[in-house]
């Protein structure tokens, strides 16, 4: 099997390393790891799902409601996102209220508490925040998507040829019952109506076995599922430039291999069991990727650099030269460090699944020919993002606005939590601040000490410092107090905790403490 390391495939693969309880997939475009998807049985998404909820809450002054869907928290339902039972308060041609500036109903017009309601699931539940879903279902084949409400037939605005769109629009019309809608995918182009014919069948039964569970039900309760992540690979990210896929697991690759030849027009892409003892990732040099892509700091070949900080509102990326010192002059060294990055940060954005509204800190620029081209290099790198964004111009300050659309968890999300002993912050108070918050937490609790003997047990650096810089301090309280105190240094103990202790029999007094600073 060959090694695609170095960067020398013309094709895009797709590799897949399944073991129990997760799989894993690794998108490589041109060579160059893009995109990582990664689903755990203990957390598969649920986007895509559609559900016979049951409505909780109805918000007049919020225009939503919340609908128990049978997740830990409740989903949100915007007004916009509603249609009623066969398809009532949908546009005619496919429009919904409350999109093209047309105002939707009144919530409390079309929805009651404990009414039962048929959704999807738009958006994973992220965060603090429940799952988006909607009424207006769409269900994806290989082909085509299913869209039961709106009764048309749609095209891919990516199909650009009029006499392909023509085409099918009249193919899928021939075949297509009239009382459902569909919309062509771009993975449709250039498909025999014998394969469109056969996913309009597919969908066709799908939608039935919706509607027969739907009335075998109470709410909330699952009508379908969207494919697990190894097939839905094949149907959303297989394409004619697809040169191969591989996977090293022996029953996922008979799924696929079933679903490949069942689905998937000629010409498939190979499908390949990966059979070698080195794990799949390590042996295409995925792994380390992955874990150098989880840090702030992201390289740059010239030699500058990407710094990533994401926060709940929204993801700052400062555009650094760093060792990047260019052979011209300042202007065309911050060009060439700006048109580089700007590829970069899609890439990360990608990789990373960062949605939201995402700051791009670029370099300044005085020349307003100069922004236009590394804005034009930014919009021409995220032709390749499946995601929806909207980004405006650079500003003079040499900023980007921008958004992408989160649909699911971020990476960091995915694969990180808050660090137990910074607790999230990112920081922690450095020993010399410690030591001196220590001095006067006991000088505020004096009275209660004076005349007992006392050790202070703190972490082995802030006893370096209460020991050298803050001896002076130390004595000085030692004084006040009446009895030299008594500095220990316990290993292993948090930078910011300490504890003082009585160590001669007294009266009893709470003299334990265990101190930190506030979040």
């Amino acid at each position: 099997m060959s090694d695609s390391r170095g960067g020398k495939s013309a094709q895009n693969e797709i590799l897949i390393n399944a073991s129990a309880g997760e799989t894993r997939v690794a998108l490589l475009e041109q060579g160059q790891f893009s995109e990582l998807y990664i689903e755990r049985d203990s957390d598969a998404s649920v986007t895509g799902t559609v559900t016979l909820g049951r409505v909780t809450r109805v918000l007049p002054g919020m225009q939503a409601a919340f609908v128990d869907i049978g997740l830990e928290k409740a989903a949100f339902l915007y007004a916009g996102d509603y249609v009623g039972e066969n398809g009532e308060g949908a546009e005619e041609g496919g429009r919904r209220r409350g999109r093209n500036g047309r105002q939707p109903p009144r919530i409390d017009t079309v929805l009651r508490e404990g009414q039962e309601i048929v959704v999807q699931v738009a958006k994973d539940p992220i965060g603090t925040k429940g799952a988006r879903i909607t009424s207006h279902l769409s269900i994806a084949g290989r082909h085509l998507v299913l869209t039961p409400w709106e009764k048309r037939v749609g095209v891919s605005r990516r199909i650009d040829s009029d006499k392909e769109r023509r085409r099918l629009r009249e193919s899928v019309s021939k075949y297509r019952p009239k009382d459902l809608g569909f919309i062509i995918r771009t993975a449709g182009q250039g498909t025999r109506d014998e394969d469109l014919e056969a996913d309009i069948r597919y969908l066709t039964q799908t939608w039935d076995d919706i509607q027969i569970k739907k009335d075998e039900v109470r709410a909330p309760a699952d009508l379908y599922k969207e494919l697990s992540l190894s097939l839905r690979v094949i149907r959303d990210f297989a394409n004619s430039r697809t040169k191969r896929i591989v996977v090293d697991d022996t029953e996922t690759y008979e799924k696929m291999r079933d679903f490949l030849s069942r689905f998937v027009a000629d010409p498939k892409p190979a499908l390949e069991h990966y059979e070698a003892i080195e794990p799949i990732f390590d042996h295409f040099g995925i792994e380390s990727q992955i874990d150098a892509n989880l840090g702030r700091k992201a390289a740059l070949k010239s030699g500058g650099y990407l710094i990533i900080d994401q926060s709940e509102a929204l993801t700052a990326i400062d555009v650094n030269t760093g060792r990047f010192v260019g052979k011209a002059n300042l202007e065309e060294t911050v060009l060439k460090t700006n048109l580089e990055a700007v590829k970069e940060v899609v890439n990360q954005l990608r990789f990373r699944n960062i949605g939201g509204l995402i700051i791009i800190d670029l370099i300044d620029m005085e020349s307003a020919s100069n922004r236009e081209k590394v804005y034009r290099a930014l919009r021409d790198a995220l032709r390749s993002d499946k995601a929806k964004t909207n980004t405006l111009k650079i500003s003079e300050l040499g900023l980007v606005e921008m958004t992408r659309k989160r649909t699911r968890e971020n990476l960091m999300q995915q694969l990180c939590e808050p660090c137990s002993y910074c607790e999230g912050r990112g920081y922690v108070l450095s020993a010399e601040s410690v030591a001196y918050k220590v001095l006067r937490e006991f000088r505020r609790d004096l009275p209660r000490f004076c005349g007992r003997q006392i050790a202070v047990t703190v972490h082995p650096q802030v006893a370096e410092i209460l020991l050298g810089k803050a001896r002076k301090a130390v004595a000085a309280l030692g004084e006040q107090l009446g009895r030299q105190i008594e500095v220990r240094a316990r290993p292993g103990q948090h930078q910011e905790q300490f504890e003082l202790t009585a160590l001669d029999a007294g009266p009893p007094v709470e003299l334990t403490r265990s101190r930190r600073s506030p979040r």
